[in-house]
This record gives C-alpha cells, structure tokens and sequence, in this order.
C-alpha cells in the first residue's frame, strides 16, 4: 500500500490507497461524493458499509475515517450504538452522508433531481490481472441492484470502479435488451472523482 497525504479543503491527515485495486467502501463513498455535489442533490446520502468489506483477516482494507478526513468531511454526528467507529454522519458544507452497517438497502441511497438513486456497490481490480474478475463482479451487481424493491421512478444502479475492463463490459452489456428493459444503469467510478455513465433526468 501507498501511503498517501491529500488535501482537500482538510487537514493533511495520511491514509492508506491501495494502489492495485479499490475496496468496495471506497467506490461507495466516491460514488456518494460525487451525488452530494450534484447541484439537484436534496442534501442527505445514505451509504451502507459491510465492516468486512474494511476489515479482512485482522487488516484494514480501506481507511473510512481516514478517507473522509483529507476529503473534507467531518463528524456531525456519532452514531447511538454499534462497534464500527466509522458509523456516524459527516458533513462537508452542506451535504450530510450518513454511514451505517444495517442489510437490506442499496449500498448508495440518496434523492437527486426528485428521483431515489439506489446503487450496488462492488470493488475491482485496477491493474490487469490473470483471468476476469470483473464480470462476476458487474454480474452480481446487476442482479443485486434488480432486486432492490423500488418505485417506478427510482433509479437502479450497479456501481464499479472505472477501469478499462469494467470499461469494456459496461459498453456491451448498457445494450443488452434486457439491462435496458429493467432500466438499469451501470456507473463507473474513478479514483479522479469523475463518474461515468450516470443519467439522472429530474422529475
């Protein structure tokens, strides 16, 4: 791992990037980053956080509190119970996100533009490596973000970091008959704070 120092608008705290791959947690969090600054985003985004998915055989795997510090976010409110430390609600001007470990919802909730962004999260590889993990990994993604129970004018959505395999297969499977019938979008999340592939038509 690279230990790197960001500022942004925060505190030169360190944390720790995985330079080869990027944690679930972490594509989450962009992912809300990037709706929070949205100029329609209604203000509060909800993130869902898996501690297994930050902590693996006793190692961090990606570093919450560290990440949203350099990133300008800050504790607004700790949460009442649990033992995951990260769990509370930061603020970054005027936006609220709200990280929790609680089953059952979309990895990524927030109101953009009137409508509800449901998002499936999952991690990925960002160097080339033996075999295709990326499409098990955008397979499970889709199927999960389709089973989200919704309203018509929600929109579902499969979220992966932005590499160019991911690339690849979301170009071919966005056409797919059925992906475009069940009106679900796959979104590519960039370590740049870009993310691609997102269409959200205001209602």
């Amino acid at each position: 791992m690279a230990q790197l120092s960001i500022g942004n608008g925060a505190a030169n705290a360190p944390w720790n990037e995985t330079i080869d791959r990027m944690p679930e947690a972490e594509v989450s969090i962009r992912l809300a980053e990037y709706l929070s600054e949205l100029p329609s985003f209604a203000g509060t985004v909800d993130v869902a956080i898996d501690g297994a998915s930050v902590r693996v055989h006793g190692a961090d795997v990606f570093d919450i509190r560290g990440y949203l510090a350099v990133h300008g976010w800050n504790v607004a409110e700790r949460a009442n119970m649990g033992r995951n430390d990260w769990a509370a609600t930061y603020r970054r001007r005027d936006a609220l996100m709200r990280i929790h470990s609680r089953s059952g919802m979309g990895d990524v909730v927030a109101v953009v533009g009137g409508r509800r962004i449901i998002a499936e999260c999952k991690k990925g590889p960002l160097v080339k490596l033996p075999g295709s993990k990326e499409y098990p990994l955008l397979t499970s993604a889709l199927g999960q973000a389709l089973l989200f129970p919704s309203a018509p004018s929600d929109i579902l959505v499969a979220a992966v970091p932005d590499t160019p395999a991911f690339r690849r297969i979301a170009t071919d499977w966005r056409e797919r008959p059925r992906v475009k019938m069940a009106g679900l979008q796959i979104a590519l999340v960039a370590r740049s704070g870009e993310v691609s592939g997102l269409s959200i038509v205001p209602v």
